[in-house]
């Protein structure tokens, strides 16, 4: 936020008194001097001015020049009897109260009563001098008496060329007390001793306290009328006397550019304890209860003498209007620029940001420029000019704003359609090689909730779900296409392949079938052949029984073998042989029936 808090005075170098109000005699017109209103709008923090106003040629500026410690650089002062100060001037460097940090700035008017001059001119010059001051002082030569009152006769007319509000000016006078600064009575030259009535010593601000209260018989009705306004319109009073500053007559002229050392010294001291009074006492300058800044201050002068010069009366609440909406349009100025100012830095590179990025930066200057528009414009929020002003700011803001979205979207919009370049590749690839078949499908959906996630997370933006969308929208028909193709295809290369695969294993069934038929017919004729050899086994071992009967038969009759032995021989020769071919025919029969096992299981 910019600092605003106090000018930095070390930055002025060049202390000196400068013209703050003018008065053009050819137009007859007062001005504000620009490089016055220049210098006050640059002012921070806060500020008092102490105006001195009185008759010409009773040393103004000279007191002046004492109190903030100048000389030759400091007012104006001539020795001889003509005025020369015209107008109202400023002193540039301040007298600064360190516990405070308030900057009080002092100011000298052109003498009044000086014969050049109107009375009307006189009194427009002290009513701005009133406006102006934080503390108003009025100086005189010597006592409080009749004459003197009668100097502060323009007092008289502050209702008639000051005004509180712009309707109902009956109670104007009581209410001016109200906006009035601090009095003091600057007593010059004064030799008296000051006692009351019963001749006991009084301090300077009892003595002037006396002096306005005092309502004798014989006082003139100027007099009474000057009382009366001074006690009604001022309601802080007080009253500092001084000695004539030398002795010698003749050193009067040149008293300017005498050394302090070489003044009296109570007049030096009465001068030191007017500046602590000043320092202690002098509040800022406020208007309506506000602190003033510089240009607050400028405003406010220069709505004043704008009335002065259209013939109209200043009015107060007018200025505090004026002031206001000057406030609130510098706010705005200075919001403006710190906004634009942060946006550059901010949003100056070529690099896209984030939305959260964007969100938290575009918060961040937005409160700083709220801030700025706040601190400036912010004299009693409830104003008539503050919403005002600050809508105007929002929409500033927002306009900019929508602005920096757009050009941040754009730069986003070409990284993110890059991002989904890169990230759909692998997808793409998969549906190019028609790795999708019906049974898998969740891999693709896995895939493509992958390409979703990595897009998400690189992508940035407001607009990189519109982003996301153009891309679906154009690649949308072309990934389905691919995934249905690719799922038909694979689907009818395993359909192909696999009733190749049937047409092979119908072919092997079938050869099977034919062997285990011709195996089947095999084992058939064996089992007839076998069936035949058992009947033949049978047969022979019916036989063999017989012989075998036969020979017990003959063993036993022994004697009738022996005699047909050759007979015997050739039966016994006969029976080996059907032996052997019962064995042979043994082996037969046990080879088929192997063979027809093994045909049952293949």
């Amino acid at each position: 936020m910019i600092d605003l808090d106090q000018i930095k005075l070390e930055q002025i170098n060049d202390f000196k008194a400068i013209q703050l109000v003018n008065f053009v005699s050819q137009n007859n017109k007062f001005e504000l001097n620009s490089e016055a209103a220049q210098f006050l709008s640059q002012l921070r923090g806060n500020i008092a001015f102490v105006v001195v106003c009185g008759k010409y040629r009773t040393g103004k500026s000279f007191l002046l020049n004492k109190l903030i410690d100048v000389q030759n650089e400091g007012f104006q002062v001539s020795p001889t009897t003509n005025s020369c100060t015209q107008g109202i001037w400023l002193y540039t460097k301040p007298v600064i109260n360190k516990q405070s940090n308030l900057q009080i700035y002092f100011l000298d008017t052109e003498g009044s009563e000086s014969g050049v001059k109107s009375q009307t001119h006189d009194a427009k010059i002290f009513a701005l001098a009133i406006l102006m001051s934080s503390t108003f002082m009025f100086n005189s030569i010597g006592c409080i008496d009749e004459q003197s009152i009668i100097q502060l006769h323009l007092t008289t007319l502050l209702s008639k060329n000051i005004q509180v509000q712009d309707h109902d000016n009956s109670n104007n006078e009581n209410i001016l007390g109200y906006y009035t600064p601090k009095f003091i009575w600057l007593l010059r030259d004064f030799v008296l001793e000051m006692k009351d009535g019963q001749n006991r010593k009084i301090t300077p601000k009892e003595y002037l306290e006396l002096a306005l209260h005092d309502d004798r018989q014989y006082q003139s009705e100027n007099s009474k009328k000057v009382r009366k306004t001074l006690l009604t319109c001022f309601k802080d009073r007080n009253c500092f006397q001084f000695v004539r500053p030398v002795i010698n007559e003749n050193e009067l002229q040149k008293v300017n550019q005498l050394p302090n050392n070489q003044l009296r010294e109570e007049f030096q001291q009465q001068v030191t304890q007017l500046r602590e009074y000043l320092l202690k006492n002098t509040s800022p300058k406020q208007l309506n209860g506000v602190n003033l800044n510089g240009r607050m201050f400028c405003k406010m002068i220069e709505t004043f003498v704008t009335n002065f010069n259209k013939g109209k009366v200043p009015i107060i609440s007018t200025a505090w209007e004026y002031v206001v909406e000057t406030e609130c349009q510098q706010g705005l100025a200075q919001a403006k620029q710190l906004y634009e100012t942060n946006l550059k830095k901010y949003f100056g590179s070529d690099e896209a940001k984030s939305f959260e990025e964007i969100f938290q930066i575009l918060k961040k200057i937005r409160d700083e420029s709220f801030q700025t528009f706040h601190y400036i414009a912010g004299i009693r929020e409830k104003n008539n000019h503050f919403e005002e002003y600050k809508k105007k700011l929002l929409d500033f803001m927002t306009e900019k704003e929508n602005l920096a979205i757009r050009l941040n979207d754009d730069m986003n919009n070409t990284k993110n359609e890059e991002v989904i370049a890169e990230v759909s590749q692998k997808l793409k690839e998969n549906l190019d090689q028609e790795t999708f078949t019906i049974d898998n499908l969740e891999v693709f959906f896995q895939h493509f909730n992958e390409f979703l996630n990595a897009y998400d997370k690189k992508s940035a933006g407001t607009e990189k779900a519109n982003t996301l969308i153009h891309f679906l929208q154009n690649h949308h028909p072309i990934i389905v296409k691919q995934l249905v193709n690719s799922v038909v295809q694979k689907y009818s290369k395993n359909k192909n392949q696999a009733e190749e695969e049937k047409a092979v294993q119908q072919v092997k069934e079938k050869q099977l079938l034919d062997n285990i038929k011709i195996l089947e017919q095999n084992i058939a004729q064996h089992e007839t052949k076998i069936k035949k050899l058992d009947q033949d086994k049978v047969q022979l071992e019916a036989q063999k029984k017989q012989l075998s009967d036969q020979l017990s038969k003959l063993q036993t009759e022994n004697k009738t073998i022996r005699d047909n032995i050759k007979d015997v021989d050739e039966l016994q020769n006969m029976i080996a042989q059907k032996n052997e071919e019962i064995q042979g025919l043994k082996k037969i029969i046990s080879s088929l029936q192997t063979k027809k096992k093994k045909g049952c299981c293949g």
